[in-house]
């Protein structure tokens, strides 16, 4: 191996080194610091060479290091690449979770509103039946078969209550939002716009007309 002096004349190792031959730079050498060559190495202190093959301190040659940051980098985009596959697997989850949900609400209302539609014709079917009550009540003039009457009339109706079906209110002044007029009276003793008579009863279920209440209104 070549001493000192030697090495400066033909290696010249100093503070740099790009020999492009062997460079065995050791203990004389002034190149111990940092290292360029761009063919082997065996320098012995921190080296930024190309081709290392640190001997005496490899914990600071940066040759493995670089190799180390590649597998590090070649890992965090792997773990990157597959952390936005599972985000989207995650995110599309997220999306059918929603799909169903508005599915099952949009069946769920069908469902009701399917039912109260169904309970709202038969309401319709059986008003006209209830109506023969007021008709009979008109009629009879015997006080015994008549309260016989109204308390068939009256049990009816508490069950209707009980269903949600509520009977329209026809005192008062005349509501075209829940009232239909059937005829007018002139000679009542009442301010226009009152309702003198109830001629059939109007019900209501949740809040929406089944049939309007048909009265007579003083004009």
């Amino acid at each position: 191996m070549k001493k000192h002096k030697d090495t400066e004349q033909d290696c010249n190792c100093k503070n740099e080194c790009g020999c492009k031959d062997e460079c065995k730079c050791e203990n004389e050498s002034t190149y111990q610091s940092e290292c360029n060559c761009e063919s082997d190495c065996h320098c012995g202190g921190d080296c930024n060479c190309d081709n290392c093959e640190c001997d005496k301190d490899e914990q600071n040659c940066t040759c493995h290091e670089d190799k180390t940051k590649d597998h590090e980098q070649s890992d965090s985009e792997s773990q990157s690449d597959s952390d936005a596959k599972s985000n989207d697997y995650l995110t599309d989850l997220m999306r059918l979770q929603a799909e169903f949900d508005n599915y099952r609400k949009r069946m769920q209302s069908a469902l009701s509103d399917s039912r109260t539609d169904g309970f709202i014709d038969a309401i319709e079917q059986f008003l006209p039946a209830l109506d023969s009550f007021k008709m009979a009540t008109d009629m009879i003039t015997d006080k015994n078969t008549l309260m016989g009457i109204k308390f068939i009339e009256k049990g009816i109706l508490d069950t209707l209550r009980k269903m949600g079906v509520e009977p329209i209110d026809c005192t008062g002044k005349f509501d075209p939002e829940l009232h239909q007029a059937i005829d007018t009276d002139n000679s009542a003793d009442v301010e226009l716009g009152m309702i003198v008579k109830e001629a059939y009863k109007g019900f209501t279920y949740k809040g929406k007309v089944i049939r309007y209440a048909q009265v007579i209104v003083k004009k």
